[in-house]
């Protein structure tokens, strides 16, 4: 009995399974990306200045006139932003990062909360949720690139780095 030779390699299929799990997870990810932002305006809402924590002013249109703006909506009691707030602390130093804490207490409490954690991005305190459901985001935490005064992503959930930059990439060279 001959055995056939055009059967794939054992190894090669090994090799394939993951690849093949790597561009599902992917389009999973551009697909719920896609559908949340159907959710989020495409413009800015029409406030102007935010003002952070420590009385620094924040103009959101004209941030995101000078490359990639992230805007990222988190809370104190959130367990995933406990991993995603590390992560956007290093987008600080490269990118321009305003955050927006959901109901995360008083201004005292959170100064206390980013001086604990060693936060340095800016936090604009939206106790009472007004900024947040301007923006009609339901998920804490979640992350949105501007440019130009306009949402061109939006993601909730957990992040990572490298997938930060990769949305950051693409909506800077194909947006």
């Amino acid at each position: 009995m001959t055995t056939p030779t055009n059967q794939a390699n054992p190894s090669h299929r090994r090799a394939v399974k993951p690849l093949l799990y790597l561009i599902l997870m992917f389009t999973l990810v551009l697909a719920l990306d896609w559908y949340r932002n159907q959710q989020v305006p495409e413009r800015l809402p029409e406030y102007q200045q935010l003002i952070d924590l420590y009385g620094q002013e924040h103009n959101l249109e004209a941030l995101s006139q000078q490359g990639p703006l992230l805007v990222y909506f988190w809370a104190t009691w959130c367990p995933i932003c406990q991993l995603t707030s590390p992560i956007i602390d290093n987008f600080n130093a490269d990118y321009p990062v305003v955050s927006i804490a959901l109901r995360s207490g008083d201004n005292q409490k959170l100064q206390q909360y980013m001086t604990a954690k060693g936060y340095s991005f800016p936090v604009i305190n939206d106790q009472d949720g007004q900024l947040t459901a301007q923006w009609q985001v339901g998920a804490t935490p979640t992350i949105a690139v501007v440019e130009n005064g306009q949402i061109v992503s939006v993601t909730s959930g957990v992040t990572t780095s490298w997938g930060l930059h990769a949305r950051l990439w693409f909506y800077q060279y194909f947006n």
